[in-house]
């Protein structure tokens, strides 16, 4: 074979192996785990942890649907984030579809949310995630529901929301973003712009288990640092909140 034949057969092969490589990254949901983390996981115990740079995340963009979440997270450029991982065993498809509608169910009641617990670091006291959830509409998507609110968190005004969840077979999605300015009431300060607060959770079926993925992130002014000691432990221990009440839904 002429040298230049068997460079171009090299390289070609090459090329190959990598791009083999490159979707065998691409087949795990979560690649880059350390041993005590997935440890964490085989255990079924849900991870919930601060991430301070998006491109950190702990989810792959191994199928569409996690790609359009990272890319929707990194469009936003986050400087407050939270993920959860959790993995949750399934039998048999009767089990996946009962967790899946439960899941759902849960994700509907938007009202619901009002009750869950949230502990406030700075005020060292347990409150409700919000004190105000009105539902302005309810309309059906494939799969699922958007509901749009006027809700209400201290320390911040009234704003209107939009959730939206869908579910097939094999997945769910879920998605929480604010339609309004968020305003820091104290200091009467924009603390978000419309769209720069987003939850979004991702459920999916994979070697007889059940992938959890959820983030929550917020791109927001704290005055270049000075309310962050304020305005990050009530975004982020609201999305803490908001996740453990997910992983215990799922547990039930």
């Amino acid at each position: 074979m002429p040298d230049a034949r068997r460079l171009c057969l090299i390289a070609l092969m090459g090329i190959t192996l990598a791009a083999a490589g490159v979707e065998t990254l691409k087949s795990k949901p979560f690649p880059s785990l350390s041993k005590a983390d997935a440890a964490t996981l085989e255990r079924g115990e849900p991870i919930i942890r601060s991430v301070r740079d998006f491109r950190a995340l702990s989810l792959a963009p191994f199928d569409s649907r996690a790609s359009v979440l990272l890319a929707r997270l990194a469009k936003l450029k986050p400087n407050y984030i939270t993920e959860l991982l959790l993995l949750v065993p399934v039998n048999n498809v009767d089990q996946q579809t009962d967790i899946l509608n439960k899941l759902a169910l849960t994700l509907a009641d938007v009202s619901g949310y009002v009750k869950i617990p949230y502990w406030s670091v700075r005020q060292q006291t347990t409150y409700d995630l919000f004190d105000k959830m009105e539902i302005q509409y309810r309309a059906p998507i494939d799969g699922g529901e958007s509901i749009r609110v006027l809700q209400h968190m201290e320390p911040f005004d009234d704003f209107t929301a939009l959730y939206e969840y869908s579910r097939d077979k094999n997945a769910l999605t879920f998605s929480g973003t604010n339609l309004q300015p968020i305003i820091y009431s104290y200091r009467n300060l924009k603390a978000v712009a419309p769209g720069g607060m987003v939850w979004g959770l991702y459920v999916f079926a994979q070697e007889g288990r059940l992938y959890v993925y959820g983030a929550g992130v917020v791109n927001a002014f704290d005055l270049f640092g000075l309310f962050r000691d304020r305005l990050e432990p009530s975004f982020m221990g609201r999305v803490v909140a908001f996740f453990k009440h997910i992983s215990g839904q799922i547990h039930q």
